[in-house]
């Protein structure tokens, strides 16, 4: 009996030795994937490793959050490098206090991850930034928030040490040999087309590809989304070449939340283009670019901007570079315009024709357009297109500049180009960053492609005679006196439309006919013949339409010394252009 128990014993000795024997060899077997420390401020890493088979990793890391947010100032992730989607973020919930810190966290834990191709990140950011996940909970708060934000330090570190970014890091290990290492800073996309990665403040870039055939191409964008002021501020988009129509572009609908800051917004589209010549362009303002982040970058960083390529090689042979020498037909050119000026230039069309308009303005605080072209059908007195919120997009430079990029499709008559500004933020005399085309500032029409008949185009300065206008006194400004004669050869119906200033049963800005043989007021523009016109309530306006014998008549129009176009002193009508008067046959 005591045998067999001395050999149990000697065996349970031998296991336990075998035991501990496989545990060391287990830990020494446990090698370090990632291991990143000794950070700078604004410092991001990257890495990258392969796993063979699906592998448990043990990660271990130091970030640090915001005061007032949960969010990490400083932290890690791991994004998978075919996807492009993070498989592990670092994040407050997970996380616990280091070492008693305020603001210093750390993270251990095990992950499991399938076999594939990986990148690690750590971005070691300022201490303070504001991205709209500020938490304050009483007056006292708010107050030191605000004094921090306007310490003359630049650095803005709040109670933390520089030390604290010598306590950041973020390790990964892993069992050995299941893992290879490669830079994903280094690897080229043999695949690539168009490559605007990684771009800088004040970007401003385009590329040109010929496609012999229809293709498929796969595209990966990142930018910059200003919520405040409902743009893009950094995006990309592609056009074709020939016809100048945009075929693809960034925009609120068709791209998510990257990560990061909140402002971060992400595509990775697949697009079908025929055969034929594009353009592919992408724009950044003056912050928040690669390297330059003013908050957390996106999980996916080293693609912030745009690339497109192919995803079959083979589908290379069937892509050419391609350089966009094709000056278009220019029509009217309004530009370079300036401040407290209207400009306005006419033209003809022959037949139903094209038009590509390219119109930069600037949209103001007050949610209206304070620089802005229109383009009017003179015939009908009605605006057939003009610049809003909704068709216009970011210029670059200061979020109010505003641009309009499109195509559009008119009859046959006669058509007025018009711009108008105020008196701040025009060419050479900007209050705020500029836009990225300066010169183009104001309003330019263009012929459509390389089959547009300039002979069915023809330009004016003044209204062409005959038609169905017999008087524009419009853009009426402070303290006028207009006034323009028409003759009638027969006795009809005529149109009057008018806009002007009015309150309290007093007109301020008005207009009014008179018959040249009686000298007689035939008809006038009184507040009771009025109603609003939009805006400010003092906005009247009337559209009427009287008889009026054969004669000769005189249109008359006077302002008083304020709330005018283009100076408007309140809200502005509808229709600002057409302060004034307007009369046309029926």
């Amino acid at each position: 009996m005591k045998a067999k128990i001395l050999a149990a014993g000697v065996a349970a000795y031998y296991l336990c030795c075998i035991l501990l024997l496989v545990g060391a060899t287990a830990i020494r077997a446990e090698e370090i994937v990632i291991d990143m420390r000794d950070f700078l401020d604004g410092d991001l890493v990257v890495d990258g490793f392969d796993l063979n088979n699906k592998t448990r990793l043990n990660i271990y890391a130091i970030g640090a959050e915001l005061e007032h947010s949960n969010d990490l100032y400083a932290g890690a992730w791991i994004l998978d490098a075919k996807t492009r989607e993070p498989v592990w973020v670092m994040n407050e919930e997970e996380t616990r206090r280091y070492n008693r810190s305020e603001n210093i966290r750390e993270y251990e834990d095990e992950i499991s991850l399938p076999a594939g191709r990986y990148e690690a990140y750590y971005y070691a950011g300022q201490p303070f930034y504001f991205d709209g996940n500020i938490q304050i909970d009483d007056l006292g708060e708010a107050i030191e928030l605000l004094s921090k934000i306007f310490d003359e330090d630049k650095h803005r570190r709040y109670d933390y040490d520089i030390e604290d970014y010598e306590e950041l890091m973020f390790q990964v290990k892993a069992p050995d040999g299941s893992f290879e290492k490669f830079n994903p800073v280094s690897e080229i996309d043999e695949n690539m087309i168009v490559d605007f990665s990684k771009p800088e403040d004040d970007f401003y870039e385009k590329k040109g590809f010929t496609l012999k055939k229809e293709m498929t191409l796969k595209i990966i964008a990142i930018g910059e989304y200003s919520t405040g002021d409902r743009v893009f501020v950094d995006f990309g988009w592609i056009y074709d070449a020939n016809s100048r129509k945009k075929v693809w572009q960034m925009d609120k609908w068709n791209t998510y939340w990257a990560g990061g800051g909140r402002k971060n917004r992400a595509i990775v589209d697949d697009i079908t283009l025929p055969k034929g010549n594009y353009v592919a362009c992408f724009v950044t303002d003056d912050s928040h670019s690669f390297g330059e982040w003013n908050v957390l970058p996106p999980y996916d960083p080293l693609h912030y901007g745009m690339i497109i390529y192919s995803e079959n090689k083979d589908d290379l042979n069937n892509v050419e570079a391609f350089v966009d020498n094709y000056k278009e037909p220019v029509v009217i050119k309004i530009n370079r315009v300036r401040n407290g000026q209207y400009k306005y230039k006419g033209f003809t069309l022959g037949k139903e024709t094209d038009l590509h308009i390219v119109a930069l303005g600037e949209y103001g605080y007050s949610d209206e357009f304070v620089d802005y072209g229109w383009i009017e059908d003179v015939d009908e007195g009605e605006i057939v297109w003009e610049m809003t919120e909704d068709n216009t997009e970011h210029a670059g430079g200061s979020a109010k500049n505003r641009k309009f990029d499109g195509i559009i499709t008119l009859p046959p008559g006669n058509y007025m180009a018009n711009y108008v500004t105020d008196d701040s933020h025009a060419y050479r005399r900007w209050n705020d960053t500029a836009p990225l085309e300066q010169k183009m500032w104001g309003i330019t029409v263009y012929g459509v492609g390389k089959d547009f008949d300039s002979t069915s185009v023809k330009t004016f300065d003044e209204l062409p005679t005959g038609g169905n206008v017999l008087v524009s006194l419009t853009g009426i400004g402070d303290d006028e006196e207009a006034r323009q004669s028409f003759t009638l050869d027969k006795s009809q119906k005529v149109r009057i439309n008018a806009l002007g200033e009015g309150r309290d049963g007093e007109m301020f800005d008005f207009g009014w006919i008179e018959n040249n043989d009686t000298d007689e007021i035939i008809w006038e523009m009184t507040y009771r013949k009025t109603r609003h016109a939009g805006g400010d309530k003092k906005n009247r306006m009337v559209d009427t339409r009287i008889y009026l014998d054969k004669g000769d008549y005189t249109v008359y129009y006077i302002t008083d010394g304020s709330h005018s176009f283009p100076e408007f002193n309140t809200s502005r009508p509808d229709n600002p252009q057409k302060w004034g008067i307007t009369i046309t046959r029926e």
